[in-house]
């Protein structure tokens, strides 16, 4: 997280609870209370994650809850406790936070909190800056292709160091970049890219829906060998009548038969339908003209919709 705040936290008053708590060493075999299942395939996820190692560096002491009575109950952190009992087989004990609580519904209440409502789990974007940072290999080559198309992946935060790709470029979601990618190419994910910047420039984001749409239109037609100019023309027109990215993608996807499982065909499909009612109304290219180019890609994304 950011060290700025973001949004107004100013006016929120904060009390202090539990403000007992403190670190112990706890028997390794404390029970645990109510606690989920504690599964291999998630121990296993853990230490590859770190290249098959322990890092005694990552882990945390577990959250234990302490009654009146000085009962005392694991409430979070199995998982933590079967990864210590592997990585020091010879130890007894292990670190653990206390926490007093009142009453064994407490503990469920604290459970709820820690394990649901006071926890954010990491976005995609969030994810993939790190990963970039981290020297993935996979995640670096994304970050090639966001270079070469002109856009970046942040944490939203400003901060320097925070965002990979083209730092002066706009924003755009890491998940719906590589769907494009991998469904058309990065040149044709470059030129739509491109496209959307010349006809938003102010625009901080590019969204993703519209980019894998005309990514497709890229990858499978001629507008750019062949009609080029008719085709940045008809662009500004929708631009000119829906005004913003969301609602020119949201006309494309509607004309394309607006199924939501298929948006990037139905963006594509619809941005080539409107074109051509454009490009013949205001006699840029006959019908029969249109049909040589472009006919055979529209049927095309017709068999790939459910009828």
């Amino acid at each position: 997280m950011s060290i700025n705040i973001f949004g107004n936290f100013s006016n929120i008053s904060v009390k202090v609870v539990n403000s007992a708590t403190k670190l112990d060493n706890v028997p390794v075999d404390i029970p645990s209370y109510l606690n989920r299942k504690t599964k291999s395939k998630t121990l296993k996820n853990y230490i590859a994650a770190r290249g098959g190692y322990f890092d005694r560096g990552l882990w945390q002491p577990p959250l234990v809850a302490e009654l009146p009575s000085g009962a005392r109950y694991l409430f979070d952190g199995d998982h933590r406790r079967a990864l210590w009992r592997k990585a020091y087989p010879n130890e007894n004990f292990m670190p653990a936070q206390i926490v007093p609580v009142s009453s064994k519904k407490e503990i469920s209440r604290l459970f709820v909190a820690i394990n649901k409502t006071a926890r954010t789990s990491l976005s995609s974007n969030e994810v993939f800056v790190h990963e970039v940072l981290g020297g993935n290999l996979e995640a670096k080559k994304t970050s090639e292709h966001l270079r070469e198309c002109s856009l970046k992946v942040g944490l939203g935060t400003r901060e320097r160091g925070s965002e990979v790709g083209d730092v002066n470029g706009p924003e755009v979601s890491v998940m719906g970049f590589k769907t494009a990618i991998k469904e058309s190419s990065v040149l044709a994910v470059q030129s739509a890219s491109k496209t959307i910047q010349n006809l938003w420039a102010d625009d901080k984001t590019v969204g993703v829906e519209l980019l894998r749409g005309l990514a497709k239109v890229y990858k499978h037609t001629p507008v750019l060998a062949k009609h080029s100019q008719d085709f940045e023309d008809f662009l500004r027109a929708r631009q000119a009548a829906d005004t913003t990215q969301k609602e020119v993608a949201t006309s494309f996807k509607r004309e394309g038969s607006n199924q939501q499982d298929y948006v990037a065909i139905c963006i594509a499909r619809g941005t080539l339908l409107k074109f051509k009612r454009w490009s013949t109304l205001n006699k840029r290219m006959s019908t029969q003209t249109f049909n040589k180019y472009y006919g055979s890609y529209i049927k095309n994304l017709e068999t790939q919709l459910p009828s």
